[in-house]
């Protein structure tokens, strides 16, 4: 029994040595990059909150994309729009986070690197909570450089070690890996760049099979039914504050303590996801959030900061949704109303370095918030004297 049982062990050592040297090699991940070369990660998309804290320390950026999934299929670092200057770009957007993520990454970056730039993407939805809520332990903070108060974070290395173990010697990864290896050279698959952008190579294929309508239509109802359960408030009980405004004046602190430019910026929301909050009766609270973020910058980020609003009824944001039957026409700029292409992204980014088209996105500041909230109001109105099949089957589902 013994001679069994050391046999097993060797056995199950070998096997272990064999995973090990596998999941190294593929890296299904993109967490170690032993070879360039070596970029098709569709396993990656999903485990940006693994990957992307230690990417970017390796990537040493000298601008920093922050955000939700918006920024993170929205803004491609490799876009030409970013001014020589500014490169490296590494996009640091992790889906379904906010403002406390964006913070504690920040910290992380700038307890290691010097940058220049942070593109600060910021998302209404994120700022919407309970009057007694408790923000949450984001669940990444281990493996950063700091700690959720800003001090060194010594047990970082218990984390590093335990990520090492996922990624290099569990079965998960291994699977992975084999996985990784036979979709080697396939397209419209998941995927993740090593300057952390999602080029949405998925999206592609479900928008060719489905249609741009049924991207649309399904995203549009989740939305909606999310907004109607959203509590209609920004701030704690008894303040004029909430975390979520109190992370993203840290970031403003931090940035200008350091001689860093933010760049803040509303993403520019398709007319559908415009016309939800709206119909959701979040409208003076979409406004309400504006004027608050218009104080903070002013107050936190003075001339290391600037807010753009890209968020209005444009010509982009008016693009039209093509008819239930038609799988052929390609909607240009977004994928669905809340997830804009980079092909928009780049005209932001052009807006951003004082080129691209001035009619789209504005500069928000205390001597003109109120006019560009009233022009906005206005440009609502003409877009729904003008309605679209589309548009009446969204306003026919709050019926």
């Amino acid at each position: 029994m013994t001679g069994y049982l050391r046999y097993l062990s060797v056995a199950v050592l070998g096997l272990m040595a064999v995973a090990l040297g596998i999941n190294w090699l593929v890296d299904p991940y993109g967490l170690y990059r032993a070879y360039g070369a070596n970029d098709w990660k569709p396993h990656a998309a999903t485990q940006g909150a693994l990957v992307k804290p230690y990417q970017v320390l390796k990537q040493s950026p000298r601008t920093l994309i922050l955000g939700n999934s918006r920024a993170e299929v929205g803004f491609d670092p490799k876009d030409e729009s970013w001014p020589k200057q500014l490169l490296p770009v590494y996009n640091l957007a992790l889906p379904g986070t906010g403002a406390r993520v964006e913070r504690l990454l920040f910290e992380h970056v700038i307890a290691k690197h010097r940058i220049e730039t942070v593109l600060l993407g910021v998302d209404f939805m994120d700022f919407l909570m309970r009057a007694d809520a408790v923000i949450p332990d984001p669940g990444l903070s281990g493996r950063l450089l700091v700690t959720a108060e800003g001090k060194p974070n010594n047990m970082r290395w218990l984390h590093v070690l335990q990520d090492g173990t996922v990624t290099l010697a569990s079965l998960d990864a291994l699977l992975h890996s084999m996985d990784t290896v036979r979709q080697k050279g396939g397209t419209n698959i998941a995927h993740l760049t090593p300057e952390g952008f999602n080029p949405m190579y998925d999206y592609e294929r479900i928008a060719r099979s489905e249609g741009y309508y049924n991207l649309f239509r399904q995203r549009d109802v989740e939305n909606l039914r999310a907004y109607l359960r959203r509590p209609k408030n920004l701030y704690l009980k008894g303040t004029a504050s909430s975390p979520a405004f109190d992370d993203i004046s840290r970031i403003l602190r931090g940035a200008r303590e350091r001689g860093i430019q933010v760049q803040v910026v509303i993403y520019p929301y398709h007319a559908h996801l415009l016309e939800i909050f709206r119909l959701a009766g979040f409208w003076e609270l979409f406004e309400d959030w504006k004027r608050e973020l218009v104080h903070r910058v002013e107050a936190d980020g003075r001339d290391h900061a600037v807010l753009w609003d890209f968020s209005g009824y444009h010509a982009y944001a008016r693009e039209a949704v093509p008819a239930p039957s038609d799988r052929k026409t390609t909607v240009k700029w977004y994928w669905e109303a809340g997830h804009f292409k980079k092909e928009l992204g780049s005209e932001v980014l052009k807006r951003l370095s004082g080129k691209g088209d001035i009619s789209f996105g504005v500069v928000l500041t205390p001597e003109n918030v109120e006019r560009q909230l009233d022009l906005t109001r206005q440009d609502g109105g003409h877009f729904r004297d003008r309605p679209s099949a589309a548009l009446s089957e969204l306003m026919a589902t709050v019926k």
